[in-house]
């Protein structure tokens, strides 16, 4: 009777565990860098959607056009030409040496918003809670901490996320405001592999 009640609780347990993050999302974002070192900050927006795992489009519209796709085993990073008539440019390597801190960090989600053996999850009230990586995962993902923002106050819906701030290890922060925000998507299968447009540069 006991191991029932056991593995009972650790299915409930899992489920709560797993369930934060979606299987995959895709939305709008507003995003501020900062560098806290130079004091300097850039403001700028665009498009994200996610697929657990490793499967990320990071589209960054203004300052400057730049695409990010990368789908576990390929990653594409495309600078479109600042002049009409002049060639984009294209990065493409092995996800596992070029994956950005922000799928990541996604991926890293999956653990839930409870402590776990990646980081301390503290809630600090009015809808925030605080992500404090260990050092192994701040080493890996780049990220000492992040903040998660909450619409309302006692929510802990991956859908009712309002921004998240990421501090990384290198004294830069990012705020991602996101809006238009889509709980599983239906991604077409092409979404995560990137298609340079005709003429791009290739560079290593």
């Amino acid at each position: 009777m006991r191991l029932v009640l056991v593995l009972i609780f650790l299915n409930i347990f899992s489920c709560a565990h797993a369930e934060f993050l979606p299987k995959g999302f895709a939305a709008k974002f507003e995003q501020e860098y900062v560098s806290i070192l130079k004091g300097t900050s850039k403001k700028g927006n665009g498009s994200i959607d996610y697929k657990y795992p490793s499967n990320i489009r990071f589209e960054t519209l203004k300052p400057s056009p730049v695409i990010f796709v990368s789908n576990g085993v390929t990653t594409w990073y495309y600078r479109a030409p600042f002049i009409e008539g002049e060639k984009g440019e294209v990065t493409e390597s092995p996800a596992k040496e070029s994956s950005s801190s922000y799928v990541k960090f996604f991926d890293t989600l999956n653990n839930g918003l409870i402590s776990n053996s990646f980081y301390e999850v503290k809630n600090e009230g009015k809808g925030i809670h605080t992500l404090s990586f260990k050092d192994k995962a701040a080493k890996e993902l780049g990220i000492k901490e992040a903040h998660i923002t909450f619409k309302k106050e006692n929510s802990k819906d991956f859908s009712d996320i309002a921004q998240m701030d990421l501090l990384f290890s290198d004294g830069k922060k990012s705020t991602l405001r996101f809006s238009e925000l889509k709980i599983n998507p239906n991604f077409d299968a092409q979404k995560f592999i990137f298609v340079a447009p005709t003429g791009t540069k290739k560079t290593n």
